[in-house]
């Protein structure tokens, strides 16, 4: 399989940016209504099972990853004894992981000392071996720039799990429900995945070609490592001393935060680590190209985050119910982390396009203390103390984290702050709009409340965006067209 090389880098990546952005959209209305189904038929205790042992799966999966797919796009080879190597290299360890999860599934259950997480943990274990299969057909696509066949693949990846999730939680599989979701998803994605990329591993194998690549990942392993620490301890701090309960709670507000992240900021993070790649060679249009991504991504998170932060109450209530009543302060509370974080999740880019995964090791490190203390300084005032930690450490670490990504490059704190000022400033404005018009309609119900106020908040947002941001707007209306035409013709 040769590499098809794209006709216009920049063509390339708005077309990119359309479909996997598309293609997130779409999976981010199945994840939404697929939560909101389940919410109403399973427990908070449910997903805060789930939430336990997802720490430690996620922890295998990552090491199963072993970032090799970042590595081979790195390295940008079609070598197929390098790509077969890669594969069973990735096999073997997701396959022994898969094993110690599953022997020391036990030992997981002992820890929150909860017996019933043992079956689950032991079922997990298989979404290692799918991670393992999955990552060089995925980096493949990624590679090739193949970005509609990619969101394809896990749109229907996502429509999988839902529909399995919904129809195992509504005849009472209770928690298996969560546990089904990602297994049937994550081999949907890859069968589509596997079929898309048209490549197949040989069985061979080759120690001396493979390891220029291992060595690249072993580093970036080690930040995605303890990045997944910094971002996930609070899940474990709060799942080991205050229960599945509370974690339920916790876990759906920190779902509601990354939404941005997962539905936004990846769309243009998978997108820029190609593009950059790219451009590693011509650092002026590099800068030019992460800081559009950097104004497009405020431009959408900022006010998603914000508005959920002014409607919080009513949202819950309306959207979850009674039951989940306790997370509504969680919710204000990681509506600004998620609004930061959308932006400051993208500076990874900048370590992989120039080559430097152990600066981003170095400083995700240095980051561990400050993040985990700020969480388990907040566990004695509850999962609300714990989301307060997370952000203060999160907003007093950002600044070192901008800074040390945007040397390598020649960027500086102003040039973001130019992007990020316009959208962060409508969306303040559009906050006090919608929160004053909430209280002036207090006596109504709260869906018709919410409505409202929703409905206020985009025309709000709308007006001011394009009377103070109006030069974002019309550069994502020109790059839309273009991509029309281009569909057109």
């Amino acid at each position: 399989m040769r590499r098809q090389a794209p006709a216009s880098l920049s063509s390339s990546a708005a077309r990119g940016v359309l479909w996997t952005g598309t293609g997130q959209v779409l999976r981010q209305l199945v994840q939404i209504g697929t939560s909101l189904v389940l919410v109403r038929l399973l427990l908070p205790e449910d997903f805060g099972l789930i939430g336990m042992a997802m720490f430690f799966v996620g922890i295998g999966q990552l090491l199963a990853d072993f970032g090799m797919g970042a590595a081979i796009m790195h390295s940008r080879t079609d070598d197929r004894v390098i790509l077969s190597s890669c594969f069973w290299l990735n096999f073997a360890v997701a396959g022994v992981l898969a094993v110690v999860l599953l022997v020391g599934a036990p030992l997981i259950a002992g820890f929150y000392k909860r017996s019933d997480l043992v079956p689950i943990v032991g079922a997990l274990s298989l979404n290692l071996l799918l991670s393992g299969l999955l990552v060089i057909p995925g980096a493949l696509l990624m590679r090739d720039m193949r970005f509609a066949v990619l969101a394809r693949s896990q749109v229907l990846g996502s429509l999988v799990g839902a529909a399995t999730a919904i129809a195992m939680a509504w005849r009472g599989f209770g928690a298996w429900a969560l546990v089904a979701q990602p297994l049937c998803g994550a081999a949907a994605t890859l069968s589509a995945c596997t079929l898309a990329a048209r490549w197949y591993p040989r069985f061979e194998f080759s120690w001396r070609k493979v390891e220029p690549l291992a060595r690249f990942s072993a580093a970036l392993l080690g930040t995605n490592l303890v990045g997944y620490m910094n971002r996930n301890a609070d899940s474990l701090l709060v799942g080991r001393v205050l229960g599945a309960g509370p974690l339920g709670h916790y876990s759906m507000a920190i779902q509601l935060m990354l939404y941005p992240l997962q539905q936004v900021s990846s769309v243009f993070v998978r997108v820029l680590i190609p593009t950059l790649m790219h451009l590693r060679d011509e650092l002026p249009r590099l800068r030019t190209a992460y800081l559009t991504a950097v104004g497009c991504i405020a431009l959408v998170t900022f006010p998603v985050m914000g508005g959920l932060f002014a409607v919080a109450d009513d949202f819950v209530q309306v959207a979850f119910g009674p039951a989940w009543s306790d997370m509504t302060s969680l919710v204000k509370i990681l509506a600004w982390v998620g609004m930061f974080q959308s932006i400051g999740t993208t500076v990874g880019t900048l370590y992989l396009a120039t080559g430097n995964p152990k600066l981003a090791l170095r400083v995700t490190i240095i980051g561990a203390p400050v993040l985990i203390g700020g969480m388990a300084g907040g566990l004695p005032w509850g999962t609300v103390g714990v989301a307060t930690g997370y952000a203060i450490a999160n907003l007093s670490f950002a600044y070192y984290s901008f800074v040390t990504a945007f040397r390598l490059v020649g960027l500086r704190l102003p040039d973001a702050w130019r992007e990020l000022a316009p959208p962060l400033g409508c969306t303040l404005a559009m906050i006090a709009v919608v929160m004053l018009a909430s209280r002036a309609l207090s006596p109504l119900d709260a869906p018709d409340r919410l409505a409202i106020c929703v409905l206020l908040g985009i025309l709000a947002y709308a007006v001011l965006t394009l009377f103070f941001n109006r030069a974002r707007v019309l550069e994502v209306m020109t790059i839309v067209r273009s991509l029309r035409g281009k569909r057109d013709a």
